[in-house]
C-alpha cells in the first residue's frame, strides 16, 4: 500500500519551513505523493490576508516540476469551510487502495482535541508531525499512536512572523521566502 500525505494550510504566503516539512516528508516515508491543499477558509483562522487565487499562485512557484507534489483547490473550490475529516475523505475516495497520511506541526498535535470530528479522523487516518523548536511532546499526549515523526527538527517560521516582516524588514521577510514568492508579493503588493 503506497502512502499520500495531505499538507493543508492557508500558505499565507508559503514559505521555507513549508517547503523544508514538505521535502523532508518526502523523503523520510517515501511518499507516493505530497499534495498541498490550499484552505479557503480554516476553521481555527478568522481572516486570510492574500487572497485564495494569490495563495495558490505563490504555492506553484515554489512546486512547479517537483516530482511527486501536487496541489490541490478542493478545498478553495468549496469557498467555505472545509473541516478535514472531509478532506481526508475525499482524497481517500481518489486514492481507494493508498494509504492516507496528513502532515500537521507538533503545535497542532497538541490541539488536536478540538478538531472537528477527530475520533473519526484518527480512526481512519495518521499525521505525520513535523517537530517545531520549543513544543514537547510527552510520551502520553492523545492520538501519538496514530503519528510518525519526521526526525529532523524545521525551521521556526511562521505566515504571521512573515506578514508582520514584511512591513517592516523587508530583507528579513525576503531571507525566509523563496526568491520568487518574494518578488510575486512584491510585485503584487501583498501583506502591505
Amino acid at each position: 500500500m503506497s502512502k499520500i500525505a495531505i499538507f493543508g494550510g492557508s500558505f499565507d504566503p508559503v514559505h521555507k519551513s513549508h517547503i523544508q516539512i514538505a521535502t523532508l516528508a518526502l523523503k523520510s516515508f517515501n511518499l507516493k505523493e505530497l499534495i498541498f491543499v490550499v484552505a479557503y477558509a480554516p476553521p481555527h483562522k478568522r481572516r486570510q490576508y492574500a487572497d485564495i487565487k494569490d495563495r495558490i499562485s505563490m504555492l506553484k512557484l515554489v512546486t512547479h516540476n517537483v516530482n511527486k507534489i501536487k496541489i490541490s483547490c478542493y478545498e478553495a473550490q468549496k469557498r467555505k469551510v472545509v473541516y478535514s475529516y472531509q478532506t481526508l475523505d475525499h482524497f481517500q475516495n481518489l486514492y481507494f487502495f493508498d494509504e492516507i497520511y496528513m502532515i500537521i506541526g507538533s503545535d497542532s498535535l497538541l490541539n488536536l482535541s478540538t478538531w472537528e470530528n477527530i475520533d473519526y479522523i484518527v480512526t481512519h487516518y495518521k499525521f505525520i508531525i513535523a517537530k517545531r523548536p520549543n513544543i514537547e511532546i510527552s510520551s502520553n499526549i492523545k492520538y501519538l499512536d496514530r503519528c510518525v515523526f519526521i526526525d529532523k527538527e524545521i525551521e521556526d517560521i511562521s505566515s504571521t512572523k512573515i506578514r508582520e516582516l514584511i512591513k517592516l524588514d523587508p530583507m528579513m521577510a525576503a531571507s525566509l521566502l523563496d526568491k520568487k514568492v518574494y518578488d510575486y508579493i512584491a510585485q503584487k503588493q501583498l501583506y502591505v
